[in-house]
């Protein structure tokens, strides 16, 4: 039964819309940068420090997993956009400088909008099932 779930799950992640997983990706990071901001101000720098590392770890994976021959310009400007957001946050933490913070998760979320648009946009809709296609086809045969 379990094995059966792993299979299931692995598939849902395979045939998931990348574009969606960075959108979620995007969420998550924003979500921890409010809270490191929250405690930031009341002055819990264990939780300050706990869930800017988080939100540094989702920049993180986003600029490991860009594909930069297939990118290329536009992952070119997101990697120097994700490098400058690790730069600066880090700067955020050891001056306890929430204004830093919530600049980076502006940044963030106009990414994040800018995801969602091309996921929203009728005219990418035919792309998006194709890919869904394929993507599903290569989770079936990874697991046969």
């Amino acid at each position: 039964m379990d094995n059966r779930y792993q299979t299931y799950r692995q598939v849902e992640i395979n045939t998931t819309n990348r574009g969606k997983i960075v959108v979620m990706l995007y969420s998550g990071a924003i979500t921890f940068l409010n809270k490191a901001k929250i405690y930031m101000e009341k002055k819990d720098y264990s939780n300050k420090g706990k869930f800017l590392i988080k939100a540094l770890n989702i920049i993180e994976e986003l600029n490991i997993a860009l594909d930069m021959a297939k990118g290329q310009e536009i992952s070119k400007n997101l990697r120097s956009i994700y490098l400058f957001l690790e730069r600066y946050l880090s700067k955020a933490n050891l001056e306890n400088d929430p204004v830093k913070i919530e600049k980076s998760i502006d940044i963030l979320e106009k990414l994040k909008s800018a995801f969602e648009e091309i996921l929203t946009n009728p005219d990418l809709q035919e792309a998006h099932q194709i890919n869904k296609r394929e993507q599903i086809q290569n989770s079936i045969r990874k697991i046969i």
